[in-house]
């Protein structure tokens, strides 16, 4: 094919990011050789920073604080934890079902560690206002790239996933429970993006640049895998 561009996506982490990851004690911890910058939309610390220590926390679906930042925070303190200028979120799907996977192509690498389920699923475009109770997180996607980003590319790549969770959840025909319409997301989804800002620049991450393509085709077989099971319950 004319343009085409070879590129492989394969289960696990790439060894170049120097990114590590462990469970423990309803905790999935990822930290990086050195900080990342990121943009993330999760709890602890959420907008823009530098980091080497993401968190991505399992918690029951009953939970219920009215300041989960200071409870988050104190639950990473009881157990020895880093838990300032750290990236948390969390899930109430279970850890060891998360996907990873990594995606190369000549000047781009991005890992990939995504936890998802649908069960409070919602359709945000529905006519009504459809109450939903809150509770954590169920899709939440974090994407460490070895690269440099602008600032709108990063902006870019939080748009380019929500396309292909969204596309990739219609193509799944999951569905808003009250409306019966299909599902754009859950109603509380969290995305991490986080660079080193070393090597190729990428100004932009829309449909048309490796970088976003590369994020959506992620996207698409990590939901494709976590929730493959989950749909034939």
């Amino acid at each position: 094919m004319k343009g085409h561009i070879p590129v492989t996506i394969k289960k696990g982490i790439g060894p170049f990011l120097n990114l590590t990851f462990i469970e423990q004690d309803h905790l999935l911890r990822m930290e990086t050789s050195q900080r990342f910058t990121f943009y993330h939309s999760g709890i602890l610390d959420a907008g823009v920073g530098r980091t080497d220590t993401f968190y991505n926390r399992f918690v029951h679906k009953d939970y219920c604080f009215d300041d989960p930042i200071t409870e988050y925070r104190q639950y990473l303190k009881q157990h020895k934890l880093p838990h300032e200028n750290v990236v948390g979120l969390m899930t109430a799907v279970y850890l060891k079902e998360c996907v990873v996977y990594t995606y190369q192509s000549d000047d781009l690498i991005i890992s990939s560690i995504i936890t998802a389920g649908v069960g409070n699923a919602v359709d945000i475009t529905s006519d009504g206002l459809t109450p939903f109770p809150m509770s954590p997180g169920t899709i939440n996607m974090f994407f460490f790239i070895d690269g440099y980003l602008s600032e709108a590319a990063f902006l870019q790549v939080f748009i380019a996933a929500t396309e292909a969770k969204t596309k990739t959840l219609a193509a799944l025909n999951i569905r808003d429970s009250h409306t019966n319409s299909v599902a754009t997301g859950t109603s509380t989804d969290s995305i991490c993006v986080a660079a080193n800002q070393k090597g190729t620049r990428h100004e932009y991450a829309g449909s048309m640049t490796a970088l976003g393509q590369g994020i959506a085709k992620l996207v698409k077989v990590s939901l494709r895998d976590a929730l493959h099971e989950r749909i034939k319950r």
